[in-house]
């Protein structure tokens, strides 16, 4: 008997490369879930995903142990903070230096201001192969004073020379990014954020639910997912909902979320005579399960890199109403799939509100239409395809 012999392979397997991605703090936001859809559909026979935060947290829950779940080692960096902080930030830049060569990081992936300015320095000093930032948003963008403005601003274009990609998720911040000259635009990938439609479709079936926890007899639900923080317009609401009681309107103002500013806000409700028109629910878990209850989503923020949650309440059917400001529009089809109205403006705000409240038949149109608008554009699973093509062009 003769036997044949097979010649080993010339070619191995291509090396999967190591993707370490790091974001200021965990938290439940669009940023975080934006980070964890990338780690956890990331091809795994291309990539082998990292996560490394700092170890700060909130009212507004974690999703540490949510990225662990899907078997992502996830690092707590000790000295990164929210905060600029001379001595701390000092340090984190050795801590994540060391960070990047025990995992060998073939590509550092940044997320957040803070985790994206002292990660893409630590990247340029470590000599990382490759450097990527996600600008979710700009800190520079909310009410600060004017000398803070203009430090951020220095310090993101400073920021952008340590990297090699700047991965925008709206138009509107890459017109920001222009603006204030911060990176070249040879740099720029648009990469709109993606949910999971999959999650919202079964949104509507939990409606009845719902309604019998929070004890409804029919009225309409407005709701609104965000945390309790003044960048979220709920002054603005609060007064809204105060106009469309004196008209004599049956409603519910549903606020799924919790933050630093939910006593104000309370206080707010009860000087407004809003307070038993309002229910506060704090963090919750089931947030597909909450939407399906909506029968409209309102959120008046002041500014929005993009707004996800505007994505996930369209994505169960259910119409919107937005502000003009950051990328709301590039989310809302205003007039179509929703509202948006000027920010800081309850009079525009509760004439909107009406439309949607007087009119079952407009709802559903509007809520078809935006099922539809999200289904074609904004898949997490197509995100993160694109997100792997900047890596391939490594």
């Amino acid at each position: 008997m003769t036997h044949e012999t097979v010649a080993p392979s010339s070619s191995s397997p291509p090396k999967r490369r190591r993707v370490l991605h790091l974001i200021t703090r965990m938290i439940i936001g669009g940023a975080e879930w934006n980070t964890l859809y990338t780690v956890k559909l990331l091809n795994r026979e291309r990539y082998v995903p990292f996560l490394a935060c700092g170890p700060q947290t909130g009212a507004e829950g974690s999703l540490i142990e949510a990225t662990r779940a899907l078997g992502v080692p996830v690092m707590v960096v000790p000295d990164l903070v929210r905060e600029l902080h001379p001595v701390k930030d000092g340090k984190v830049i050795g801590q994540l230096i060391r960070l990047y060569r025990a995992t060998k990081a073939d590509i550092v992936h940044t997320h957040a201001s803070k985790a994206g300015l002292v990660g893409r320095l630590a990247g340029w000093l470590a000599k990382v192969p490759r450097v990527i930032h996600t600008v979710h948003g700009f800190a520079f963008t909310a009410p600060i004073p004017e000398w803070q403005k203009r430090l951020y601003i220095a310090l993101e274009r400073a920021a952008a020379r340590w990297c090699d990609t700047l991965i925008f998720i709206s138009p509107a911040l890459i017109e920001e990014a222009r603006r204030h000259n911060i990176g070249d635009p040879s740099q720029y990938v648009l990469i709109p954020s993606g949910i999971d439609l999959r999650m919202f479709r079964e949104s509507p079936r939990f409606r009845d639910i719902k309604r019998r926890e929070l004890s409804l007899n029919g009225e309409p639900v407005i709701g609104t997912i965000a945390r309790i923080v003044r960048e979220k317009g709920y002054e603005s609401l609060l007064h809204a909902a105060r106009r469309l009681k004196a008209k004599g309107y049956n409603f519910v103002l549903v606020w799924v979320g919790d933050g630093p500013d939910r006593p104000h806000m309370e206080a707010l409700a009860r000087e407004l005579g809003v307070a038993d028109r309002v229910v506060i629910t704090g963090m919750r878990s089931d947030v597909p399960a909450w939407v399906g209850c909506f029968d409209l989503f309102v959120l008046p923020t002041l500014w929005e890199g993009m707004g996800r949650v505007f994505l996930e309440a369209q994505a169960a059917g259910v119409p919107v109403i937005g502000t003009k400001v950051g990328g709301v529009p590039d989310v809302v089809m205003d007039g179509k799939t929703g509202f948006l109205v000027p920010p800081n403006d309850p009079e525009s705000l509760s004439e909107a509100l009406e439309r949607l409240l007087v009119d079952a038949r407009l709802r559903q149109t509007m809520g078809q239409a935006a099922q539809a608008f999200v289904d074609e554009r904004f898949s997490v699973d197509e995100m993160v395809r694109a997100i792997e093509a900047v890596y391939d062009k490594a």
